[in-house]
């Protein structure tokens, strides 16, 4: 093989490092069991309010419920052309650009490392950082995903950037659920704002009724 051919060699291996690196954490996290949810369900604690979230994978469908002990707060669903935020008794729309954000959810983080969601999205580079870890930067429908990997291939941070805004999420607190390594704590740093989420529970593929997804009574 000539230079010229070493060449083309070595720069196909480079682009292919990347991928390799994210089907590795894909493994890490779950592989099959990870790929194969459908439905997910999940209690936390965001800076003091519980929440409750509600995740149809297929349908890419979302609920997120806010509540004050046993009062409901709000309630923001992203249901394709009917999605709606709840707030005060008064039900209306959701801006775009938090729609964006919303939908950003099924191709980020743990959901975005599995097979079928890797397989729509372009995978551009990969960069070393510290403690042994990289970041690989995929791109799909316009927003940046951002995924950093340590040499457990686990993930530990991810990013996104969905209608100019990014969000940074540090990652910790690793249990396995059903299958599936999905982390316990997360850091959200969105501009200048720091959410800290603990979550107290998740469910794996979890029979969801379809009047879960009904908006409250105003």
């Amino acid at each position: 093989m000539n230079e010229t051919g070493k060449t083309i060699k070595r720069k196909l291996t480079d682009n292919n490092d990347a991928k390799t690196l994210l089907l590795k954490a894909n493994i890490a996290h779950g592989g099959h069991s990870l790929d194969t949810i459908k439905t997910m369900r999940y209690s936390a604690m965001i800076m003091g309010v519980k929440a409750e979230s509600y995740i149809d994978v297929n349908n890419q469908k979302l609920r997120i419920e806010l509540w004050d002990n046993d009062n409901l707060v709000s309630v923001e669903q992203l249901d394709g052309n009917n999605s709606w935020r709840w707030l005060q008794g008064k039900k209306a729309p959701i801006p775009p650009n938090r729609i964006a954000e919303m939908k950003s959810t099924f191709y980020s983080g743990l959901l975005g490392l599995r097979k079928p969601a890797l397989n729509q999205m372009q995978v551009l580079n990969m960069q070393k950082l510290k403690n042994n870890t990289y970041s690989v930067l995929g791109r799909l429908n316009g927003n940046d995903y951002i995924f950093a990997i340590n040499s457990q291939n686990l993930l530990v941070a991810e990013a996104n950037k969905t209608s100019g805004r990014t969000s940074v999420s540090a990652l910790a607190d690793l249990r396995l659920v059903q299958g599936v390594m999905i982390p316990f704590k997360e850091t959200v740093t969105t501009g200048f704002k720091k959410l800290v989420i603990e979550y107290n529970d998740f469910e794996i593929n979890p029979r969801i009724d379809n009047n879960k997804w009904d908006a409250p009574e105003e």
